[in-house]
């Protein structure tokens, strides 16, 4: 009997890839913002991108490279509920540096006569103070506090509460960093959220397309190492399959795997049945479900550009639509909000995302 290896390719969200493709650049930024000190515009940082565009998968990262600083690092989304976690979640991560709180701690004593006088700790002390005195515990110990939320949601209160300490934390210069990710739409609209206005000043990084040379070498490194060959022919065409898109490289990956399993080498065929298979589960778990979200006039934006088989100014898109430049450049930002196109140069976009347009077109 012929026992089956493990696939190495992990298209699940939030699963982390044997090897990641692209980002190396924003991963640096924020791991040099974290080596400087506090203060460095990296250390607020917000990822913004598509469902399946690897914004979970980058804090993961990030999180990892930062606790092997000696970074103490929480992730939460952002969800009821989430101040408890982040708290708790804080205390567990450092309980190896700071000792169990006591339920008082003596703050001064005096002799003749003698006088002691204690801090009591509270369990119903409010969040944001548990949180002040872990931070300034780690940080008497040279310590940051790394803060990762996922998932961004501006209509949770619990959110908008944390920016405001994070914000008192960050102006009492204190070691901690804030790093966010969320669709778009999320991201657009908590910005323009006064109570949040602090955190306009962070750092904004959309997650483009992965360059094709990289996706090769996420493919190619992840199956040369798990000892498997590919054609070259077959790497080139998976990967372009991709778009970049950071979900479809694992996908594809994933089926690559699949298909030329019982071969020494991955062949052109079994490359275009694991594109085949990958562009039908895209649909299915990404692209249907971003349009059904989409009102009448976005919907046929998109199946303006669906026409061309590249780019397309929004002029020839007002065209098409028998509406007005006003009207098309309205509905292009909503839909570069919803993560859907892309700008690729002034008044230019093109889809985001695999498979869009033949779907559409169909």
């Amino acid at each position: 009997m012929v026992r089956r290896s493990s696939n190495p390719f992990t298209p699940t969200f939030g699963s982390m890839p044997y090897a990641l493709a692209g980002r190396v650049e924003l991963i640096d930024d924020v791991i040099g913002g974290l080596a400087n000190r506090p203060g460095d515009p990296n250390r607020s940082t917000i990822f913004i991108g598509p469902r399946g565009s690897g914004k979970t998968v980058l804090l993961r990262t990030i999180a990892e490279e930062a606790s092997a600083q000696g970074w103490v690092c929480v992730s939460v989304s952002a969800r009821k509920g989430m101040l408890d976690k982040l708290v708790r979640s804080a205390r567990e991560n450092a309980r190896h540096l700071i000792a169990a709180p006591t339920q008082s701690d003596v703050t001064s004593v005096q002799i003749g006569p003698v006088a002691i006088e204690r801090e009591t700790h509270r369990e119903d002390d409010p969040w944001w103070l548990d949180l002040h005195h872990l931070v300034e515990k780690l940080n008497e110990q040279g310590i940051g506090l790394l803060v990762s939320i996922d998932e961004l949601d501006p209509t949770c209160e619990e959110l908008i509460d944390f920016i405001d300490t994070y914000q008192h934390l960050v102006t009492e210069g204190r070691d901690v960093a804030l790093l966010m990710a969320g669709l778009p739409s999320k991201v657009s609209t908590l910005l323009l959220d006064e109570s949040v206005s602090f955190i306009r000043r962070a750092f904004q990084r959309r997650l483009d397309p992965i360059s094709r040379y990289e996706v090769e070498e996420a493919l190619f490194t992840t199956i040369v190492e798990n000892n498997k060959r590919i054609d070259q022919e077959a790497l080139t065409m998976a990967a372009s399959a991709t778009q970049g898109f950071a979900f479809a490289i694992q996908l594809v990956g994933y089926y690559l795997w699949r298909m030329g399993y019982f071969h020494d080498v991955i062949t052109v065929d079994d490359a275009q049945a694991a594109v085949e298979h990958a562009q039908s589960e895209m649909l299915n778990a990404i692209v249907e479900p971003s349009l059904r979200e989409l009102t009448q006039r976005e919907l046929e934006y998109l199946e303006a550009m669906a026409l061309d088989d590249g780019p397309l100014a929004t002029s020839e898109v007002a065209r098409r639509m028998g509406v007005s430049m006003t009207n098309a450049s309205n509905l292009r930002r909503r839909l570069i909000d919803r993560g859907l196109v892309a700008e690729v140069s002034y008044g230019v976009v093109d889809f985001v995302m695999p498979v869009m347009r033949e779907y559409l077109r169909r």
